[in-house]
């Protein structure tokens, strides 16, 4: 039997009792109501929306948010270190930093180098967020176009790809939720060659757009949700 796939989640602190939860480990000191934080709602809804396309997976839950949706860069870089060591075959962050330190990119090498894949969520507007612009990392914004089992190919210098903003009876949307839908792509596919065959088939190709009435400028980018 093929075992079920497991996930290096790089969040907020999970109940123990979350479905596909194989252990957790925290890298910072959690707030005493850190159960009750938006840290832990977050990381909960990332975990539901990966396994909302992939079931079956294992979760790891690496501990980078005390309780607030803030951390340092040393802290994720130590987090992508423990990934890269890990029996992992996807690292996911759904967060991003404005900037990057040179402990950052070397730990998000070290987890590339592992031959892990490693999915990281990225602003539909702004400046590039890190690590999601690091040089290999699987960049994801939300796409309105995309329902919860459905990926785009964005090519734009901000994100190669586009998933699902949104899901049922999640309260929140953005570029989170669409890194965690398309972890679950990937984690249903297979890191190996199904992994890549899924690559090749987008639901939709080029940015998103839509197409205003007579009198206006033909196309317009839409303003996606984001976080």
């Amino acid at each position: 039997m093929t075992p079920a796939p497991l996930i290096a989640l790089l969040d907020g602190p999970l109940a123990a009792d979350t479905p596909g939860l194989a252990a957790r480990t925290d890298f910072c000191e959690l707030h005493p109501s850190a159960a009750e934080s938006p840290a832990a709602q977050h990381a909960g809804y990332m975990a539901a929306a990966i396994r909302a396309n992939a079931p079956a997976v294992q979760i790891l839950n690496l501990t980078i948010f005390p309780g607030r949706l803030a951390t340092s860069l040393a802290t994720v870089a130590k987090a992508l270190h423990h990934a890269a060591c890990s029996k992992a075959q996807i690292v996911h962050c759904s967060f991003g930093h404005a900037n990057a330190s040179p402990e950052l990119v070397e730990a998000v090498a070290a987890v590339l180098q592992a031959g892990k894949l490693l999915v990281a969520s990225a602003p539909a507007r702004g400046a590039p967020v890190y690590p999601a612009a690091c040089i290999g990392v699987h960049s994801v914004q939300g796409d309105a176009r995309c329902a919860p089992g459905q990926w785009s190919q964005l090519d734009l210098p901000g994100a190669r790809y586009g998933a699902c903003p949104g899901g049922p009876g999640i309260p929140v949307r953005g570029a989170s939720l669409a890194a965690a839908h398309f972890t679950g792509l990937l984690a249903r596919a297979g890191t190996g060659g199904r992994g890549k065959a899924l690559l090749q088939t987008p639901a939709f190709t080029g940015r998103e757009r839509i197409v205003l009435p007579p009198g206006h400028a033909s196309l317009f980018q839409s303003n996606n949700a984001d976080t």
